[in-house]
């Protein structure tokens, strides 16, 4: 189980076509802070299908859901694929 199961599973639970979240609202459903990359670089956010080192992108990837990302705003935008 990766820790980042509960936003995969928050993702499938919505039915919006695009979801918005902040930094904090994911960390409320990670229920643990984000690693401090997460608000450092845009790659941490990159849409990676490799399952190795990448387990945050595999929990929207699997969801079914791309992400995009804006550092300065601390807002990560999911997009149903």
């Amino acid at each position: 189980m990766s820790v980042y199961d509960p936003l995969r599973k928050e993702l499938q639970r919505r039915k919006a076509e695009t979801i918005r979240l902040s930094f904090s609202e994911i960390e409320d459903i990670l229920r643990r802070p984000l690693p401090p990359s997460a608000s450092r670089f845009s790659a941490w956010w990159g849409n990676q299908t490799s399952r190795k080192g990448h387990t945050q992108s595999m929990a929207w990837l699997l969801a079914g859901f791309e992400a995009r990302v804006s550092l300065k705003q601390r807002v990560a935008e999911f997009r149903r694929l």
